[in-house]
């Protein structure tokens, strides 16, 4: 393919979305350099790893769980050849532990879609027949509602019109869009939700299945990706943060990089958070409507903790929710990495739109983790060996209800200037999916315009 243009392909950004579309454009056979710019040492936004000194582990910097209907992530770890190191389940079944000890289960039969969801939601372990029913209303109810969820309405409301009993609330519904939407039933889209009930236990079975990455997430993607661009001569540049874009009449002219250096081009991919972006755009782009509403973003924050336990809580599951608790899910990361090591175990914590929590000091948290451990495993004797919390502030942004419209379209109303990140409209919630398909997306955005 020959593409004609000013200066290299500039993609700002080295987490998910800027490695993807980096990593798709190089496959392209394009006959034009691409560079990578990335502000920090090593790359990753807010999935990354990191070398822990004090316990020896490398820590991800938050916990993730895929799913089977991440189809563009699984296709870019195919490319990267490490889709092998994502372990999914055979078919969905998840745990949620109540108050006391008691479990809530549910195990998804080999049934063809969405009848796996329906004969799941009816065996239900530790949930009353009324409870399971009204479930499975919704779930029945899910590919053929009349009167569905707009981005206006929330989560809580839906839910309430569909009948949703408090029990399964708790123990189904509500765990499913703190982990999902990062954010508060009470002020969250149902119509999100549904983006991810329709892709997730509508399509095929295997869709549903929950995902665990069995190695820390830049061993992973980050450092597979950089390899995999550097051999394809695309220069990676670390530590070179970008001070701003440069346009004109004719769109996108340079980059400026914080250094002062200079980049001539006339196409640029940013994969940069809203704010970044916004800072690093002339004030004559910024007065465009589409920027403005890109400005109207928040952000939902997501702490995690990372504890070392001298002996496991539970041993039967990688993972596990607490229902009615400020904390939200716990895996066992010694479980999932296959690590062998007599008297301590590697536990994260993760605490999902934690506005509440997110100023709290270190050892508040490992307190408050200690109380509920003794909550919900009674009896279950454990010191905590070490700890690390990890607190993204802003680790997506708000699916508050009715803010679906201010999120931009991959193609920037800036000739040459295109869009990615998981908070770009891709249809889905601030993902890991919504991450690489808005890379993804970016990319073939530019290789069609670079065709004649």
């Amino acid at each position: 393919m020959t593409t004609q243009g000013k200066g290299p392909i500039v993609v700002a950004g080295a987490g998910l979305a800027g490695l993807s579309a980096a990593v798709r454009l190089s496959s392209q056979q394009m006959q034009r350099d691409i560079v990578v710019l990335e502000a920090t040492a090593s790359g990753g936004g807010r999935s990354r790893s990191f070398e822990h000194g004090r316990s020896g582990y490398e820590l991800d910097n938050g916990q993730h769980l895929m799913m089977g209907c991440y189809f563009e992530t699984l296709a870019f770890l195919r490319t990267l050849g490490q889709d092998h190191n994502v372990e999914f389940q055979r078919n969905m079944s998840v745990d949620m532990v109540q108050p006391g000890g008691k479990r809530v289960s549910m195990r998804c039969p080999a049934l063809p879609a969405p009848l796996h969801l329906g004969a799941g939601l009816l065996g239900m372990r530790g949930m009353g027949l009324l409870h399971k029913a009204s479930a499975l209303r919704a779930g029945l109810l899910l590919r053929g509602e009349v009167d569905r969820p707009d981005d206006n309405e929330t989560c809580d409301a839906w839910l309430r019109r569909l009948g949703q009993t408090q029990p399964i609330r708790n123990a189904f519904w509500e765990p499913l869009v703190w982990a999902t939407l990062n954010d508060d039933p009470l002020v969250s889209s149902a119509a999100m939700l549904m983006a991810v009930l329709e892709r997730a236990f509508l399509g095929t079975r295997d869709a549903s299945s929950f995902g665990l990455p069995k190695l820390p997430l830049s061993k992973l993607y980050v450092n597979p990706s950089v390899q995999y661009l550097e051999e394809r001569g695309v220069s990676v540049r670390t530590a070179s943060p970008l001070r701003g874009i440069e346009c004109g009449g004719n769109g996108v002219s340079a980059v400026i990089l914080r250094s002062g250096e200079r980049i001539e081009t006339d196409t640029v991919i940013s994969a940069l958070p809203p704010k970044p972006l916004l800072s690093s755009l002339p004030e004559t782009v910024l007065r465009d409507p589409v920027f403005a509403d890109v400005a109207k973003l928040t952000n939902s924050p997501i702490v995690n903790l990372w504890v070392v336990l001298d002996r496991s809580l539970w041993d039967d599951v990688p993972f596990l929710g607490l229902i009615s608790s400020p904390l939200h899910w716990l895996f066992d990361r010694s479980r999932i990495e296959g690590l062998d090591e007599p008297g301590r175990v590697l536990v994260n914590c993760t605490i999902s739109g934690a506005r509440g929590m997110v100023d709290d000091r270190p050892h508040v948290l490992v307190e408050l983790f200690k109380a509920e451990m003794k909550r919900f495993f009674p009896g279950r004797h454990f010191e905590v060996l070490d700890s690390k919390v990890i607190k993204e502030k802003k680790a997506t942004i708000t699916h508050a209800a009715g803010t679906y419209q201010y999120r931009p379209g991959t193609v920037s109303p800036v000739k040459g200037l295109f869009l990615a990140g998981d908070w770009v409209r891709t249809g889905l919630p601030a993902t890991i999916e919504s991450a690489v398909q808005s890379g993804h997306d970016a990319a073939k955005a530019v290789v069609a315009r670079a065709q004649p």
